[in-house]
This record gives C-alpha cells, structure tokens and sequence, in this order.
C-alpha cells in the first residue's frame, strides 16, 4: 500500500512520540513495546483486542442512546449472528489475556491440585482452560460454549494447544436454555456474569450448582465492584461498553455472594489480583 510521504511522517512522529516507533534521523523501527503487543507472530500480540476495540466504535458513538433508554444499541447476541464478528470479538478476548498475562497468573495461583475434571464455561478459545491443564497433567477439561464460539476454538486449540488438546472436550452449550450435559470437578467462569442481568446470573449460579458433584468448586473471575460500584476504575469504566452491548453490568462482592447463596454455595472467597496489569478478582465458592 502506497502512502503519500508527507502524510505518512506526520503519522510515524506521532507514533514515535506514543513510544510505538523509534526515530533516529529519518529512519524508523518498532518499539520493543510494538514488538511485544503489535506484532502478529508475538505470542502477547494484543491486535485482536484492538480491532474488536475499533469495530465499536459506532456503538460508542450511540452511548447517549443507551443511557436515554438503559437498553443496548446492538443485539445483545455476544457476537454470534455473524461469523466474522464471532471471530473478531473470540480472538480479543484470547489476545487480551494473552498480552495481560491473567491465565497464566491464574493458573499459577488457583488450587486446583484435588480437581479432575474442569469445566471452561463460556470459555472461548480456551485460554484459560490450556493453562490449567499445562499447569495439571492429571486434570481433564471442556469447554461449554455457543456453536459459533466453538468452530473458531477448536481452530485456536489447533494451532496453539497442541501438547493439551486430547484433554480437552468440546461441548455445545447455552446456559440460558441448557440443562448441565454432565457433572464436574470445577468450572470456570471468566468474564461471563458481567454480560447477564441479576435474575440471569441468579439462574447462571444454579446451573452451576446442578453441574458440580459434591464438594466441587465454581470460580468466577471478573470485575468485581466495591459496593459504592466505583472501584476498580476500570470496572467502572468498562460497565459503560456492557451497557452499549449486553444486558448485563460489573457486580460486586456483595451482589454475587448473595447469588452464590441462594444457589446453594459455601463459603465464597475472594482474591484481588495484583493491579497493574490487572483490573479483575477471583471469587470461589463450595457446592456442598
């Protein structure tokens, strides 16, 4: 693609004065921060979330709409209806997480030593799930999720979770219509309650409850709201896109323990992941 040179230094100065290129006279080259997140072949490359990012730019664009009628301005579909979009928003969150290092946190820091059988549930491409059983050789695990979601997870497994994927096992699955396809050691549940309202999380926790045998553990790892609902800032933030987009919102310690226990639950805990680079917490509870 050709540019027109004037033009084009205006953009490298600019981008050289973000830190995303170096200049020596007239001459430039990427940053070690652009070789870490921009480059495709880097195993942090954060160019998913960036073009998810820039795909929502016309629901930014509609947020007034949104806060007129506390409704979404796009179908509330996760990005199921079109198989384009199913792939740009899968591989966002893969490379989010990638760049950010959460799976790998989580994996180190989730005691999972007397677990079996887990279940990734709304678990995309499985990031999480790899983690956890490069972590576990003896774990075994599935992944519960949307057809769309599915087609593009087993082509992610392929090419990257090599070592892991005869552990893994691929279920369709809706939890809003579903009933639990089997019983379970764990599941895992990563940026899914924030998608759902209150009466749909409610009945998210019970179809977790009914998919645990005894003394399995549900994790839940999200924004999770102080109950003034304005820390952590970016949950606070990020709530404003969940409004755009889904029927749902970022919760708090007090909202989700109460769903926890109506669903039958004990003995929720909390674990603050370190911020920087994270913005989220783990929540356990025990099915007894």
């Amino acid at each position: 693609m050709r540019c027109e040179p004037r033009a084009t230094a205006l953009l490298a100065d600019a981008l050289a004065a973000l830190g995303l290129l170096e200049k020596n006279s007239s001459k430039y080259s990427l940053s070690d921060g652009a070789k870490r997140y921009l480059v495709a072949a880097s195993p942090e490359y954060l160019g998913g979330m960036i073009l998810f990012d820039a795909a929502l730019w016309d629901e930014w664009g509609r947020l007034d709409e949104a806060i007129r009628t506390g409704r979404p301005v796009r179908d509330p579909d996760m990005f199921q209806n079109d198989a384009a979009a199913t792939e740009r928003f899968i591989r966002a969150m893969d490379s989010l997480v990638r760049a950010r290092g959460d799976a790998g946190w989580t994996a180190a820091h989730l005691n999972l030593s007397r677990t079996r059988s887990i279940v990734d549930l709304g678990g995309g491409p499985g990031t999480y799930l790899v983690e956890f059983l490069r972590k576990h050789s003896e774990l075994r695990g599935e992944i519960w999720d949307l057809p769309g979601t599915l087609a593009i997870a087993q082509r992610i497994l392929h090419e990257r979770a090599a070592d892991v994927i005869d552990r893994i096992e691929l279920r369709q699955f809706d939890y809003h219509r579903d009933s639990p396809p089997n019983r379970v050691d764990a599941i895992f549940l990563s940026n899914i309650i924030h998608s759902e309202n209150e009466r749909d999380n409610l009945r998210l926790m019970h179809t977790c409850c009914r998919a645990l045998n005894p003394g399995g553990l549900v994790i839940i790892k999200d924004h999770v709201m102080d109950d003034a609902m304005t820390t952590p800032a970016a949950g606070a933030v990020f709530s404003l896109y969940l409004l755009l987009t889904t029927r749902g919102r970022d919760y708090s310690f007090t909202e989700i323990k109460h769903w926890l226990a109506q669903a039958g639950f004990m003995t929720p805990e909390i674990i603050s992941l370190p911020s920087p680079p994270f913005s989220s917490s783990i929540i356990t509870a025990v099915r007894p």
